[in-house]
């Protein structure tokens, strides 16, 4: 039976190099990205409530979706 010591620095470094394969993976994976919707649904603008409320949306889908 062998025994493989891998040093600290390189089991590091092969870390990094997964998780940013990772990172690379999840974020140009196609079907995560697209989606369709039948029909068109319009924002709300404004709600009529009692108590003074503030809210912030931001909207990240680029491009012609």
């Amino acid at each position: 039976m062998k025994l493989f010591f891998i040093k600290r620095r390189i089991l590091a470094a092969a870390a990094a190099v997964a998780a940013v394969a990772a990172m690379a993976a999840v974020v140009n994976f196609p079907s995560a990205v697209m989606t369709s919707a039948a029909t068109r649904q319009l924002p709300i603008y404004c709600v009529e409530r009692d108590q003074k409320m503030v809210s912030i949306s931001f909207d990240a889908a680029w491009g012609d979706v």
